[in-house]
């Protein structure tokens, strides 16, 4: 998997180094120089993506799966962060020459959710039951900064293909709040575990895709966009509140925990890998923001050079 996932990594790399040496061969050129006349434009696009999220969701879904497993809890109650959203993005782009242009942007990546519930479960030594509280709420965010080239192919007359592909930088954070109560018919306090968990990064990513542009005016197009990204996102820095336990930092990473008799999926913040007895199937958490997008826009020119 690691070795894929390096050499996915090199094959974008060296195609943006293609694309970008192209650019740099036609900027050089006085001949493209002299027939082109730059012009500035802002592009806004909007429309679904899908995003992966990572160890967030599959941290809720294995933790949803353990209590269908091991108590009357029938499942599918704990809501997942959404895949599918809309998303906006703005950039300012610059034609450097009739096939070749560059642009900066920006785009906010959003998305929450949460779910709270009951349920009864027999209690296994004794002639009552245990009534359970459940209650998680989680949240993902992100700026993303894009840097962008674009290579204009003409098919028939105001209509154009358009390839692009850039670097992004992704500024992100999360959170996770679990909290699990439970405690026999007749009790004098229940048994409770809450957990908070705070994290941030900021990595670099890459994107690639394909568009269509349809100049309505010299100065005004209608483009439509499809749009694949890889932005996975490791060595995820942050804190984690325990009931009665305080707090802890370090790096988070995802595995399963002992809990009474039983291993528990779980999200653990360590300055170092966590190992021993009391840890099974641990690994560094991931949070992933690859995936693709389908978008809309327009594309006004607001300044030419003369």
């Amino acid at each position: 998997m690691r070795i894929y996932v390096f050499k996915k990594k090199r094959v974008i790399t060296l195609g943006l180094l293609f694309i970008s040496l192209v650019l740099f061969t036609r900027i050089a050129s006085p001949k493209g120089i002299g027939s082109f006349k730059p012009k500035f434009s802002i592009d806004v696009k909007w429309g679904p993506r899908y995003i992966n999220i990572g160890d967030i969701n599959k941290n809720l879904e294995a933790f949803d799966s353990y209590l269908s497993e091991m108590t009357s809890y029938e499942g599918d109650k704990i809501k997942r962060l959404n895949n599918y959203k809309k998303t906006l993005e703005g950039e300012l782009r610059l034609d450097v020459s009739s096939k070749f242009a560059i642009g900066v942007g920006i785009e906010k990546i959003s998305e929450k959710n949460e779910s709270s519930f009951e349920f009864t479960d027999p209690f296994p030594y004794h002639e009552m039951d245990l009534f359970h509280t459940i209650s998680t709420k989680s949240e993902v965010s992100a700026v993303n900064l894009k840097l962008g080239t674009y290579y204009t192919i003409p098919l028939v007359r105001r209509i154009n293909l358009i390839l692009n592909g850039g670097i992004d930088y992704y500024i992100s954070k999360a959170s996770l709040y679990k909290y699990h109560e439970f405690h026999p018919e007749v009790y004098i306090w229940p048994y409770e575990k809450e957990e908070k968990y705070d994290i941030s990064a900021g990595r670099f990513g890459f994107h690639g895709g394909i568009g269509f542009e349809y100049r309505i005016l010299d100065d005004l197009s209608i483009v439509l966009e499809f749009q694949g990204r890889y932005a996975r996102m490791k060595n995820l820095k942050g804190t984690k509140i325990i009931t009665d336990e305080g707090e802890e930092e370090g790096i988070l990473y995802i595995g399963e925990k002992k809990w009474f008799d039983e291993y528990c999926p779980d999200l653990i913040i360590s300055p170092s890998r966590p190992s021993g007895d009391e840890f099974r199937n641990v690994r560094e958490a991931v949070l992933d923001f690859s995936g693709y997008s389908l978008r809309l826009g327009i594309k006004l020119n607001f300044f030419r050079r003369r």
